[in-house]
Protein backbone atom coordinates (compact mmCIF):
# COMPACT_ATOMS: atom_id res chain seq x y z
CA UNK A 1 0.00 0.00 0.00
CA UNK A 2 3.16 2.42 0.90
CA UNK A 3 4.72 1.65 -2.40
CA UNK A 4 1.14 2.15 -4.78
CA UNK A 5 1.28 5.67 -2.79
CA UNK A 6 4.68 6.45 -3.39
CA UNK A 7 3.78 6.10 -7.24
CA UNK A 8 0.53 7.53 -7.13
CA UNK A 9 2.04 10.78 -5.62
CA UNK A 10 5.23 10.58 -8.08
CA UNK A 11 2.74 10.44 -10.46
CA UNK A 12 0.55 13.96 -9.47
CA UNK A 13 3.99 15.47 -8.95
CA UNK A 14 5.48 14.25 -12.37
CA UNK A 15 2.45 15.22 -14.43
CA UNK A 16 2.19 18.99 -12.57
CA UNK A 17 5.28 19.49 -12.95
CA UNK A 18 5.61 18.86 -16.50
CA UNK A 19 2.42 20.80 -16.91
CA UNK A 20 3.79 23.61 -15.76
CA UNK A 21 5.29 25.69 -18.81
CA UNK A 22 2.21 25.97 -20.16
CA UNK A 23 0.55 26.80 -17.15
CA UNK A 24 2.60 29.74 -16.53
CA UNK A 25 3.23 30.91 -20.39
CA UNK A 26 0.95 33.72 -21.45
CA UNK A 27 -2.35 31.98 -22.55
CA UNK A 28 -4.74 34.26 -21.70
CA UNK A 29 -5.95 31.79 -18.64
CA UNK A 30 -5.83 32.79 -15.10
CA UNK A 31 -7.09 30.08 -13.73
CA UNK A 32 -4.35 27.56 -14.62
CA UNK A 33 -1.66 28.95 -12.48
CA UNK A 34 -4.37 28.62 -9.37
CA UNK A 35 -4.72 25.14 -10.83
CA UNK A 36 -1.57 23.95 -11.22
CA UNK A 37 0.05 25.08 -8.11
CA UNK A 38 -3.24 23.27 -6.16
CA UNK A 39 -3.02 20.42 -7.78
CA UNK A 40 0.98 20.71 -6.79
CA UNK A 41 0.57 21.38 -3.25
CA UNK A 42 -0.49 18.68 -1.38
CA UNK A 43 2.21 15.68 -3.19
CA UNK A 44 5.03 18.49 -2.87
CA UNK A 45 4.34 18.57 0.83
CA UNK A 46 4.25 15.14 1.64
CA UNK A 47 7.27 14.74 -0.30
CA UNK A 48 9.12 17.51 2.01
CA UNK A 49 7.85 16.25 4.73
CA UNK A 50 9.62 12.66 4.18
CA UNK A 51 12.09 14.45 2.99
CA UNK A 52 12.42 16.82 6.23
CA UNK A 53 11.83 12.89 8.54
CA UNK A 54 14.97 11.52 6.08
CA UNK A 55 17.16 14.00 6.49
CA UNK A 56 17.07 15.68 10.05
CA UNK A 57 15.49 12.95 12.45
CA UNK A 58 17.09 9.69 10.78
CA UNK A 59 19.98 10.51 8.49
CA UNK A 60 21.42 13.22 11.31
CA UNK A 61 20.72 11.03 14.16
CA UNK A 62 22.70 8.43 12.74
CA UNK A 63 25.07 10.13 11.88
CA UNK A 64 25.39 11.34 15.24
CA UNK A 65 25.07 7.77 16.90
CA UNK A 66 27.94 6.47 14.86
CA UNK A 67 29.68 10.02 15.86
CA UNK A 68 29.09 9.75 19.02
CA UNK A 69 27.66 13.36 18.96
CA UNK A 70 25.69 13.45 21.98
CA UNK A 71 23.95 17.23 21.14
CA UNK A 72 21.27 15.93 19.02
CA UNK A 73 19.17 19.01 19.09
CA UNK A 74 18.49 19.37 15.39
CA UNK A 75 14.82 20.41 15.13
CA UNK A 76 12.05 21.76 17.93
CA UNK A 77 8.05 21.03 17.15
CA UNK A 78 7.55 24.06 14.42
CA UNK A 79 4.88 22.26 13.56
CA UNK A 80 2.83 23.87 16.30
CA UNK A 81 4.68 27.32 15.65
CA UNK A 82 2.17 30.08 16.17
CA UNK A 83 3.89 32.26 13.36
CA UNK A 84 6.75 32.60 10.95
CA UNK A 85 9.20 33.78 13.56
CA UNK A 86 8.46 31.20 15.53
CA UNK A 87 8.49 28.60 12.89
CA UNK A 88 12.18 29.64 11.65
CA UNK A 89 13.61 29.31 15.15
CA UNK A 90 12.57 26.32 15.42
CA UNK A 91 13.07 24.49 12.20
CA UNK A 92 16.91 23.86 11.06
CA UNK A 93 18.33 24.42 14.50
CA UNK A 94 21.92 24.00 13.28
CA UNK A 95 21.59 26.56 10.56
CA UNK A 96 19.78 28.83 12.44
CA UNK A 97 21.96 28.81 15.74
CA UNK A 98 25.08 29.61 13.18
CA UNK A 99 22.95 32.36 12.30
CA UNK A 100 22.53 33.44 15.94
CA UNK A 101 26.17 32.90 16.89
CA UNK A 102 27.81 34.47 13.90
CA UNK A 103 25.32 36.81 12.43
CA UNK A 104 22.47 38.23 14.52
CA UNK A 105 24.39 38.61 17.66
CA UNK A 106 27.32 40.53 16.52
CA UNK A 107 25.03 42.91 14.28
CA UNK A 108 23.27 43.62 17.32
CA UNK A 109 26.61 44.47 19.25
CA UNK A 110 27.44 46.39 16.34
CA UNK A 111 24.76 48.54 17.47
CA UNK A 112 22.06 47.61 14.26
CA UNK A 113 18.78 47.34 15.49
CA UNK A 114 16.74 43.90 15.51
CA UNK A 115 14.83 44.38 12.45
CA UNK A 116 17.98 45.42 10.56
CA UNK A 117 19.80 42.13 11.99
CA UNK A 118 16.79 40.19 10.63
CA UNK A 119 17.07 41.33 7.25
CA UNK A 120 20.73 40.91 6.63
CA UNK A 121 20.03 36.72 8.31
CA UNK A 122 17.32 36.45 5.56
CA UNK A 123 19.18 38.44 2.98
CA UNK A 124 22.35 35.53 3.74
CA UNK A 125 19.62 33.14 3.93
CA UNK A 126 18.20 34.28 0.64
CA UNK A 127 21.61 34.05 -1.20
CA UNK A 128 22.26 30.75 -0.04
CA UNK A 129 19.12 29.15 -0.72
CA UNK A 130 19.56 30.81 -4.71
CA UNK A 131 22.92 29.31 -5.25
CA UNK A 132 21.92 25.61 -3.96
CA UNK A 133 19.04 25.80 -6.47
CA UNK A 134 20.67 28.12 -9.38
CA UNK A 135 24.13 26.31 -9.72
CA UNK A 136 22.79 22.67 -10.24
CA UNK A 137 20.49 24.02 -12.43
CA UNK A 138 22.79 25.94 -14.59
CA UNK A 139 20.61 29.25 -14.48
CA UNK A 140 20.28 32.44 -12.35
CA UNK A 141 16.67 33.30 -10.70
CA UNK A 142 15.44 35.28 -8.24
CA UNK A 143 12.22 33.07 -7.15
CA UNK A 144 14.32 31.28 -4.50
CA UNK A 145 16.09 34.73 -3.25
CA UNK A 146 12.58 36.44 -3.36
CA UNK A 147 10.63 33.47 -1.76
CA UNK A 148 13.15 33.69 1.77
CA UNK A 149 13.10 37.68 1.71
CA UNK A 150 9.38 37.62 1.71
CA UNK A 151 9.55 35.51 4.85
CA UNK A 152 10.69 38.34 7.21
CA UNK A 153 7.56 41.40 6.08
CA UNK A 154 4.97 38.28 6.76
CA UNK A 155 6.62 38.18 10.30
CA UNK A 156 4.37 40.88 11.51
CA UNK A 157 1.41 39.45 9.75
CA UNK A 158 1.56 36.06 11.20
CA UNK A 159 2.03 37.63 14.56
CA UNK A 160 -1.26 39.70 13.87
CA UNK A 161 -2.82 36.94 13.19
CA UNK A 162 -1.64 35.09 16.29
CA UNK A 163 -2.72 38.03 18.50
CA UNK A 164 -6.13 38.81 16.50
CA UNK A 165 -7.50 35.28 16.05
CA UNK A 166 -5.30 33.06 18.22
CA UNK A 167 -2.68 30.86 17.92
CA UNK A 168 -4.55 28.21 16.05
CA UNK A 169 -5.15 30.68 13.37
CA UNK A 170 -1.56 31.57 13.25
CA UNK A 171 -0.22 28.24 12.90
CA UNK A 172 -3.13 27.48 10.20
CA UNK A 173 -1.58 30.78 8.38
CA UNK A 174 2.18 29.00 8.66
CA UNK A 175 0.92 25.80 7.26
CA UNK A 176 -0.54 27.39 4.14
CA UNK A 177 2.49 29.75 3.61
CA UNK A 178 4.86 26.79 3.33
CA UNK A 179 2.34 24.02 1.22
CA UNK A 180 1.54 26.95 -0.88
CA UNK A 181 5.11 28.89 -1.27
CA UNK A 182 7.14 25.53 -2.24
CA UNK A 183 5.38 24.00 -5.63
CA UNK A 184 4.65 27.58 -7.38
CA UNK A 185 8.62 28.12 -7.03
CA UNK A 186 8.77 24.50 -8.50
CA UNK A 187 6.60 25.13 -11.32
CA UNK A 188 8.90 29.14 -11.85
CA UNK A 189 12.04 27.19 -11.74
CA UNK A 190 11.02 24.14 -14.03
CA UNK A 191 9.02 26.42 -16.60
CA UNK A 192 12.57 28.72 -16.93
CA UNK A 193 14.43 25.61 -16.78
CA UNK A 194 12.40 24.66 -20.28
CA UNK A 195 12.66 28.19 -21.54
CA UNK A 196 16.86 28.32 -20.77
CA UNK A 197 17.72 25.20 -21.89
CA UNK A 198 14.97 24.05 -24.71
CA UNK A 199 13.70 27.38 -25.92
CA UNK A 200 10.40 28.97 -25.90
CA UNK A 201 9.87 26.48 -29.47
CA UNK A 202 9.58 23.60 -26.62
CA UNK A 203 6.69 25.09 -24.60
CA UNK A 204 4.54 26.54 -27.83
CA UNK A 205 4.94 22.49 -29.39
CA UNK A 206 3.81 21.13 -26.20
CA UNK A 207 1.00 24.06 -25.80
CA UNK A 208 -0.04 22.82 -29.75
CA UNK A 209 -0.11 19.15 -28.35
CA UNK A 210 -2.11 19.94 -25.77
CA UNK A 211 -4.54 22.16 -27.86
CA UNK A 212 -4.85 18.99 -30.24
CA UNK A 213 -5.12 16.81 -27.46
CA UNK A 214 -8.27 18.45 -25.62
CA UNK A 215 -9.55 19.36 -29.34
CA UNK A 216 -9.56 15.45 -30.13
CA UNK A 217 -11.66 14.51 -27.07
CA UNK A 218 -14.54 16.90 -27.51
Amino acid sequence: MNLVMALVQAVTLFRSVVNSPMVLCNNGCSRKPRKGCSKLALPNHLVWLVCFYLLFHSMLNTNGEFLQFADRDFYHDWWNASNLAKFWSLWNLPVHRWCVRHLYKPLLQAGNSKTNATLVVFFTSAFFHEYLISVPLRLFKVWGFLGMLAQAPLFPVSMLIEKKLGPRMGNVFVWVSLILGQPLAVMMYYHDYVVDHFGQEEIQAFGDLDTFRNSTTV
